[in-house]
């Protein structure tokens, strides 16, 4: 009885790590602008969660000699029209760094909006502001 246990939550563990480095990967070409690449992805907010709201993650990796202060903002647009614009970001990035997701700044959403939405033809993101300034170093 106990092993069957043991072989059950190991099989439970194992399913949910395989899930995790399923939301680690996945990411989708956008631009590579200013040598800054962007990557990403839509996702649900919570994976247990099917009617959730869809979730924009972000990937950046900064391709040029030196560090950059990346200031960007996202916009949803809807039939062409913005339905969503976020707040307006700063992220300092050293050369050849990479960041993605929610602590980095690089994950948006808006109630209402789930992934069945965000599928349609008639629904786009794309930057509302985007520029890109070389710094020293980043603090």
């Amino acid at each position: 009885m106990k092993t069957t246990i043991f072989y059950f939550l190991t099989a439970i563990i194992f399913s949910l790590v395989s899930l995790k480095a399923e939301a680690q990967s996945g990411f989708t070409e956008f631009d590579n602008e200013e040598n800054l690449r962007i990557m990403y992805r839509w996702q649900r907010a919570s994976i247990f969660n099917p009617e959730s709201d869809a979730v924009l993650s972000l990937r950046v990796t900064n391709n040029n000699e030196t560090s950059v202060k990346w200031t960007y903002g996202v916009g949803f647009y809807r039939d062409g029209l913005l339905v969503y614009q976020s707040e307006i970001y700063e992220l300092c990035l050293l050369k050849g760094q990479s960041r993605r997701g929610g602590l980095a700044g690089l994950r948006f959403s808006v109630d209402g909006v789930k992934l069945v939405d965000v599928e349609q033809e008639n629904f786009d993101w794309d930057f509302i502001e985007f520029d890109v300034e070389e710094v020293e170093s980043c603090r």
